[in-house]
């Protein structure tokens, strides 16, 4: 499995004004395979007053961290009716995700907190839908990989559009879930990580992310928690995903060190897992 993390992971060390590459390297001696840079958490790769990552920048990271796999996560309401393929965000990221991507496919991830489709009304949903292909079709047409995070949405409806989405976008093998099962548990109805995984299938998945919560919220590292992980990774291993894995623990002072006790855990809760 290809072992790495999210940028956000490194928040406090690059408000520290810790060199995002000098992260980069750390993460490359300590074996991780993968990063996920995430808009916010680039430090110089991004502009200061909107946080739009630098394409031009970003197509650095490439030649010096040939083996690395990257992609781009930005925060666009994707799940919104008025989203626009046209519009700059998306725009930036396609071109970020184009410019760092090297020898491996362009990949941009997208994560949508605001919109509550819960809310919406089938008309709605039908034009969130459209919204949503065309985002698909465009990064298709450009060459780049589009994944969509469940965050604050209904588990059931979400997957229900995003099925939709499937069925109506030209490609679908470049159109993916990022899965993050600790995410599950920021519904207020109750329903079962471990019963949504077994529903998955691995061509499904650009990526899974690995965090823990519990009640007082998202911890700093894995450890016995609200998500049982080893069940997560008993049904990932049965659909036989292969990665990225990408560790979004919380940020903190110590982070290397947590990650390496994240790795550990992790290896304590199933006998397959290889980092």
């Amino acid at each position: 499995m290809i072992l790495g993390l999210v940028s956000n992971c490194w928040r406090k060390q690059l408000q520290a004004n810790t060199p995002l590459e000098d992260l980069i390297a750390e993460a490359v001696h300590r074996g991780f395979g993968a990063v996920e840079l995430r808009q916010t958490c680039l430090g110089e790769f991004e502009t200061k007053t909107e946080c739009i990552p630098d394409a031009e920048m970003l197509a650095r990271l490439p030649s010096q961290f040939g083996h690395m796999h990257f992609n781009v996560a930005m925060a666009l309401p994707f799940l919104s009716p008025e989203v626009n393929p046209a519009g700059s965000v998306f725009q930036a990221g396609l071109s970020a995700a184009l410019g760092v991507s090297g020898r491996f496919t362009p990949h941009l991830r997208l994560v949508d907190l605001t919109t509550h489709i819960a809310e919406m009304d089938m008309l709605e949903i039908d034009a969130a839908t459209t919204a949503m292909v065309a985002l698909a079709d465009a990064a298709a047409e450009a060459g780049v990989e589009l994944s969509v995070e469940n965050s604050i949405q209904p588990w059931n409806r979400f997957r229900k559009i995003i099925n939709r989405v499937l069925s109506q976008c030209r490609n679908g093998s470049r159109f993916r879930l990022c899965y993050d099962p600790a995410n599950l548990l920021l519904q207020p109805d109750p329903i079962s990580p471990g019963e949504v995984t077994r529903s998955l299938k691995a061509h499904e998945l650009s990526m899974v992310h690995f965090k823990q919560r519990a009640k007082e919220g998202f911890l700093d590292s894995l450890r016995d928690g609200d998500i049982d992980w080893s069940e997560q990774l008993g049904a990932l291993a049965q659909m036989e995903f292969c990665g990225p894995a990408l560790f979004e623990i919380e940020s903190s002072s110590n982070i290397w060190q947590c990650l390496d006790a994240s790795r550990q855990y992790l290896q304590t809760q199933s006998s397959v897992f290889s980092a």
